[in-house]
């Protein structure tokens, strides 16, 4: 389930919501200290493209695990 653009309107509102939530849930487990914190102002383009990249990945196994 890797193009989105096959996927009907519906499915493509509920992948982004899977994406944002397992964002989120990434977000909220990381350390409050500043130095533990996997997340930083300085991170490259690149990273954060690799990160979103990853919570569609996990939004498209969610989607293939309800059926």
């Amino acid at each position: 389930m890797t193009d989105k653009q096959s996927l009907p309107w519906q499915l493509e509102e509920l992948r982004d919501k899977f994406a944002m939530a397992a964002m989120q849930g990434d977000f909220a487990a990381q350390s409050n200290d500043i130095n533990g914190s996997v997340y930083s102002n300085d991170l490259e383009d690149h990273d954060l493209d690799d990160c979103a990249n990853f919570y569609y990945r996990m939004a498209d196994a969610m989607l293939k695990a309800r059926g």
